[in-house]
């Protein structure tokens, strides 16, 4: 069986799976301390390493613990970021949303239709009932960006993070099947190439 991701095609982007051929560019959008600055990863240390990331975002994809997307421009195909979902439990109904992009494209609404895409799937044919977000406490944009899409603080997890050493608060926020729904405009699928998705066992 076809075990691959679908293809999420929004108006701006397009969620695929990651290619060997992204890692040049995701590599140098990495290499921005800014576009890391939130993210619980060290940023990688050449084009080898971008490459055992897509390598293992395969591995984990098989599994179904974690469904990683490039973040790709509709008209070009250039990457532009990633988003995924991670610790993933088909069973339960469960993960975790994460998102990073290049700098060029902040406030460009590139974020919200890369999430939108992402939640109407996991909402939708992966079936799930609630996401989270765990978003540092200081990535005021994140967190603005995660509430508009119908994202509800839960609270703070204190010292839930390490960055160099340092360990940080984060804010827990998620969004339930149900209130994605009754938001306007949620409920449209995105246009998908296997819509089916991966298999679940």
């Amino acid at each position: 069986m076809d075990n691959r991701l679908p293809s999420l095609a929004g108006h701006r982007v397009v969620l695929r799976e990651p290619r060997a051929a992204d890692a040049e560019r995701l590599f140098a959008y990495t290499s921005d301390p800014e576009v890391t600055r939130f993210l619980a990863f060290d940023p990688p240390r050449s084009v080898a390493e971008s490459l055992r990331f897509i390598a293992r975002a395969e591995v984990l994809r098989t599994c179904d613990a974690e469904y990683v997307f490039t973040i790709a421009d509709s008209l070009t195909g250039e990457p532009l970021g990633i988003t995924g979902l991670r610790h993933l439990d088909l069973m339960m109904g469960t993960a975790q949303i994460g998102t990073w992009l290049r700098r060029a494209s902040w406030g460009t609404g590139v974020n919200p239709e890369a999430k939108r895409l992402l939640l109407a799937y996991a909402f939708g044919p992966l079936g799930l009932h609630r996401i989270e977000a765990r978003i540092a406490v200081e990535n005021r944009r994140s967190r603005d960006a995660f509430v508009k899409l119908g994202g509800h603080f839960e609270g703070t997890l204190r010292e839930s993070f390490r960055k160099n050493g340092v360990l940080l608060d984060q804010g827990l926020y998620a969004i339930l099947a149900p209130e994605w729904r009754a938001v306007p405009g949620h409920t449209a699928a995105p246009g998908t190439r296997n819509a089916e998705g991966p298999h679940r066992g």
